[in-house]
């Protein structure tokens, strides 16, 4: 099965798919933890798609070479991680550099980890998540059994894009988008250009409120303990005056 997940900058993208890594079991790859693996592999390691779920899996020679090396040992295990198709969890050694935000949130973009949607494609995951920020057309009409947009008020993107240093307001200009009326709310225009390209709408809003829940119907499953957890601290993340706007349900 195939998941695709769109939205424009400022909406709550990483926010959105670590909602869907923690509480379904679809799954894509973080970065280019493949890349690295291969740089090095050694002659009798295993092949990427042949690796086992734990270092004590593995051939006790890679076992002794990866002790007398802990760069290589911990490339080795988040490649391990990156490639277990299944929930992932509040302590991986992936979520928690996501969100590794300084208190005055000047390096927000330089802590996501990006998701590689030409790895994915080629991984061997059951069920991959697809990752679109700032789709082009040809994104929307690519395959998918189900395609998901997010999306928020113009208001709350703009604001929420302007303080993390986000989309329009990457190079210190400020840029008046183009709206449109969407579900009763003035958006960014695309999001309205594409919505009819996708079979679910979201609003960010629908999400914080329900701890990730309006996401998770559309796998027809319920959230957990890390979802819950994700909620309150992505929350925490941000000024009183930015909850205001998240937590505002109308």
């Amino acid at each position: 099965m195939i998941f695709r997940l769109y939205y424009f900058g400022g909406s709550g993208g990483f926010f959105a798919l670590w909602h869907i890594l923690l509480g379904t079991n679809y799954s894509c790859v973080l970065q280019d933890t493949d890349q690295a693996y291969n740089e090095i592999k050694g002659q009798q390691w295993p092949t990427i798609s042949e690796l086992p779920t734990t270092i004590f899996d593995l051939p006790d020679i890679v076992q002794e070479e990866l002790t007398n090396n802990h760069e290589w040992k911990l490339v080795v295990e988040q490649t391990m991680e990156n490639r277990i198709s299944g929930p992932r969890s509040i302590d991986s050694k992936f979520y928690k550099p996501q969100w590794s935000v300084n208190e005055d949130r000047s390096g927000w973009k330089e802590t996501e980890k990006w998701p590689a949607n030409l790895l994915t494609q080629k991984s061997s995951f059951e069920n991959k998540l697809f990752f679109h920020c700032n789709p082009k057309l040809e994104d929307m009409i690519t395959d998918g059994n189900k395609k998901i947009l997010l999306y928020t008020d113009i208001e709350t993107q703009c604001m929420l894009a302007k303080n993390k240093n986000a989309w329009l307001y990457r190079k210190d200009h400020n840029p008046m988008p183009q709206t449109a009326k969407f579900n009763g709310f003035e958006v960014y225009h695309r999001v309205a250009e594409f919505a009819k390209y996708t079979d679910h709408q979201i609003r960010l809003q629908d999400v914080v409120n329900t701890e990730g829940q309006a996401l998770l119907d559309i796998f027809s499953l319920t959230i957990n303990e890390n979802n819950v957890h994700h909620n309150n601290m992505w929350l925490n993340l941000h000024t009183d005056e930015e909850r205001g706007r998240l937590e505002n349900e109308s």
